[in-house]
């Protein structure tokens, strides 16, 4: 059955919109008919359903959901299936996710974001819970103004089940942008450190707008790729911690608890003592205390011997200063020319992996036609990387290209959606083809409000 508006969905849910689309579910908003309230809906396979094996097994991992109870976690409160496909019942969070907030987050709702969304993680982690998918999708903000986790509880063997019944393959679970460097390994199963590594991959794009390593993730890390510098406009340590993060060794990243531990101190920070106040001049009985007041003492006369070997001394200190001064100059030289060739090699590192994100950026427009929609989605990935990279400063002016690529990205998914429009018009009312086509034009829309 396709899902779309008006649908009531397991004969009680009226579906209102679509919130989101992921590779093997999706999640609406709904009128509740029986309490007449809003809530969101997430099916599993949609349109598709499950075997029976299929459902039984999956149903296993929904009911451990049930017995997770924390701030930070968005808990369904009811669990079902309905023509073979699986469902949570869960309350709609108009604020909607933090992917809206990608590149325009302040520095405290940064400290926020990781205080809470590490809270979360603690309370998974002790349960021996690996949530294997965090991103700005999967944060939801409530009502309240807490940062819940959303879509946690599903093994690695679920969503392989998952994704058997929606796209018959069998994939690692985890959004390859958000994926650490281990998960590229030849035992890529993925570990409590590996969520950690999607927090400072989601927390790095939340700050510049990008994510780090485009959507290779932790392998381009794993090939050796540098974590790319983070924008000037948030304080040393949340630069730190963020990198720290995304160390890649698992075992030199910090543990949820220590994020909850370093964001509470900088949430709210102890007062601490003013280092230009000095001590009362009262004792504990409130008595003044004793002044020291010097006595007078005759006056010395200094020998003439004794001037004669300060003014050596004075020679002598003039000496060093002035071999100092010249040691330094040496050095700072030297410096000098160093970052000079480093800041000539990270230009010259930018501009070829400028070209490669141009080269990719065109080989996917290119590819992109109403049967391959999804070369569009990779085209807009692309166009990312080519605008983080032309914001660096040291990226030469001549070589920028953003404005003429989003151009041609915009002219060519103008171009598709008419095309698919166009046949879409022509398409018999009723059909399978009139379906699949009004399928693809949301699906272009979507990608449209990407661009």
């Amino acid at each position: 059955m396709l899902l779309q508006p008006n649908t009531l969905f397991a004969n009680r849910y009226q579906l209102v919109r679509l919130l989101g689309r992921g590779g093997f579910s999706e999640v609406w908003l709904a009128d509740d008919n029986w309490t007449h309230l809003n809530i969101a809906i997430k099916v599993y396979a949609p349109g598709q359903g499950m075997d029976n094996d299929g459902l039984n097994e999956f149903s296993s991992e929904l009911a451990g959901v049930f017995n997770l109870n924390h701030t930070n976690l968005l808990k369904p409160t009811h669990v079902d299936s309905w023509e073979g496909m699986p469902y949570l019942i869960m309350a709609y969070c108009s604020q909607g996710s933090l992917s809206k907030r990608a590149g325009r987050m302040s520095e405290k709702e940064m400290w926020q974001v990781i205080h809470d969304v590490a809270m979360g993680l603690q309370y998974l982690h002790k349960n021996d819970i690996v949530h294997q998918d965090i991103k700005p999708d999967n944060i939801l903000i409530d009502d309240a103004g807490n940062y819940v986790i959303t879509d946690f509880g599903i093994s690695t063997k679920a969503r392989s089940t998952l994704r058997k019944s929606v796209i018959g393959g069998s994939l690692s679970g985890g959004t390859m942008a958000y994926m650490g460097p281990e998960r590229f390994s030849k035992q890529p199963a993925p570990t409590k450190a590996s969520d950690i590594w999607s927090l400072g991959a989601m927390c790095f794009e939340l700050v510049t707008g990008n994510v780090p390593f485009g959507e290779l993730g932790g392998g381009m890390q794993k090939s050796g790729a540098e974590i790319p510098d983070i924008s000037d406009s948030i304080s040393v340590p949340l630069k730190k911690l963020i990198e720290q993060m995304m160390t890649p060794e698992t075992w030199d990243r910090p543990t949820a608890a220590q994020l909850v531990k370093t964001s509470a101190a900088h949430l709210n920070p102890k007062d601490a003592s003013d280092p230009n106040t000095f001590p009362s001049s009262q004792t504990a009985s409130g008595r003044p205390t004793a002044r020291f007041v010097p006595t007078a003492e005759p006056i010395k006369v200094t020998p003439k011997k004794n001037i004669e070997k300060k003014e050596e001394k004075a020679k002598n200190k003039k000496r060093l200063i002035i071999s100092v001064a010249v040691i330094l100059t040496i050095v700072i030289g030297g410096i000098i020319g160093a970052v000079l060739y480093l800041e000539n090699k990270e230009k010259a590192e930018l501009i070829t992996r400028h070209r490669q994100y141009v080269q990719q950026f065109d080989r996917h427009l290119q590819a992109a036609n109403i049967d391959n929609l999804s070369a569009l989605d990779l085209a807009i990935d692309d166009l990312h990387n080519i605008s983080y990279t032309e914001r660096q400063s040291v990226f030469p002016k001549e070589e920028k290209v953003y404005e003429t690529k989003r151009l041609l990205l915009v002219d060519k998914t103008n171009g598709v959606y008419s095309a698919i429009n166009g046949k879409w018009n022509r398409a018999p009312e009723g059909t399978t083809i009139k379906t699949n086509l009004k399928k693809k034009l949301d699906n272009i829309k979507e990608i449209k409000n990407k661009i």
